[in-house]
Formats: structure tokens, C-alpha cells, sequence
């Protein structure tokens, strides 16, 4: 297998051009399926009711997967690959759209992120965020693997990883319904409740780091 650097560059080349492809396609789809604009809540209605971006999203994620699973060999790596490609397409798909489609005029704009199983609001800078820690802590953990000195994973810092991922899918999907009805003026992001789930995340980071290597 290439080293670990060769993977790395070819991941990110395959995680920038997916991004950057699957943005082209939502320009596409936007003008096709609602060529004269409607509200949000019809937006996030319409495109459910015909099931292209239910079946995009599991397309994407089916990829990500199946690229990770080639470019590593244990659970872990691959696992790391995963989210990895994951942050680097997501903030790609954003700038992409924003290249593309003038969209999204702010960060702070809202978007629904995601489709499956419910869908999921926020603002851009939320996901972005999370990609960027999934950046950071995937590359981390793929380098320390590759000098022999891996991240422990215990069930503490699993657990960790797991509450935190927990709390922003909450911050994601809380006001799913409200907003579908009502659209994004009706709700407010938990930002608080975003930035808990980061310091958790962070601090089962901190952990590993602190335990050592791996068996």
C-alpha cells in the first residue's frame, strides 16, 4: 500500500473534486426542480417528496465510504479516512456553492444540511466547523498511526466522540418540524448546546493524546 502521505493527497484530491461536483449538481438541481424560488419549507417538502436528495446524500456517503475502505487497511484508519474526506468535502461543497451560485451570502446563513433520517438546519458555519475539527483530529490521528505511536481509543474517548456527535445532531434536528412549517425565522440555533458538544469532543481528544499509545 502507498504511504501514508500519497494516500493522503489522493483522498483529499478525490474529497475536493466530489465537493466541488456534488455543488454543481445542487446548482442543477435548484434551477430544474424549483426554477422560480418558494419558501423554505417548500423547498425542504418538495425536494423530500421526489427523493433525488435523499438518494444523493446516501450516494455521497456510500462513496466516502468505499474510498476510505481502499485507502487504509485497519478500522481506525479507515474510520479516520471516512470523517476526514467527509470535513474536506463538506467545506468544499460550501464554497463551491457559493462559486457557482452566490450562495450562501454569510456564514451565519441557514441551510438544511441533511436529509437522513430527518432533516437538519443550521447555519453553514456550524457544519464547517465540525469539518474542521474532523480535519484536524482524523489527520492527527492518521499521522500518529503511521509513526507507531497511535491514539489510544478507549471507551472513555469512544465515548466521548459519541456524546459529542450526539449533541450536534440535537442542535441539528430540535427544531426540524418547526421549521418546516414555519420556516427559519421560527427557530434559533443552540449555539451553547453546539459549543458543549465541541468541548466534549475535545476533551476525548485531549484524552487519547494524554493516554499514550495504543496497544
Amino acid at each position: 500500500m502507498p504511504g501514508l502521505r500519497t494516500r493522503l493527497f489522493w483522498v483529499a484530491v478525490f474529497a475536493v473534486a466530489m465537493g466541488l461536483l456534488e455543488a454543481i449538481c445542487v446548482a442543477y438541481l435548484r434551477r430544474i426542480l424549483l426554477p422560480d424560488g418558494v419558501t423554505v419549507d417548500q423547498i425542504v417538502d418538495s425536494i423530500r417528496a421526489m427523493k433525488i436528495e435523499i438518494v444523493r446524500e446516501a450516494c455521497t456517503m456510500g462513496m466516502l465510504l468505499a474510498v476510505a475502505w481502499l485507502a487504509a487497511g485497519r478500522a481506525g484508519a479507515r474510520t479516520a479516512m471516512f470523517f476526514l474526506m467527509f470535513g474536506i468535502w463538506d467545506i468544499v461543497y460550501y464554497v463551491g456553492l457559493r462559486g457557482f451560485a452566490g450562495w450562501p451570502s454569510s456564514i451565519f446563513e441557514w441551510d438544511c444540511l441533511f436529509l437522513i433520517p430527518v432533516p437538519w438546519f443550521g447555519p453553514v458555519l456550524a457544519p464547517v466547523l465540525i469539518s474542521l475539527y474532523f480535519m484536524s483530529a482524523c489527520t492527527l490521528y492518521l499521522v500518529r498511526e503511521n509513526q507507531g505511536r497511535a491514539l489510544r481509543l478507549s471507551r472513555v474517548v469512544l465515548a466521548s466522540q459519541a456524546s459529542g456527535f450526539s449533541v450536534w445532531y440535537w442542535t441539528f434536528v430540535k427544531d426540524s418540524k418547526l421549521i418546516e412549517s414555519d420556516g427559519y425565522e421560527a427557530a434559533s440555533f443552540g449555539w451553547g448546546f453546539f459549543a458543549a458538544g465541541g468541548v466534549i469532543c475535545l476533551l476525548g481528544l485531549w484524552w487519547a493524546l494524554r493516554c499514550g499509545r495504543s496497544r
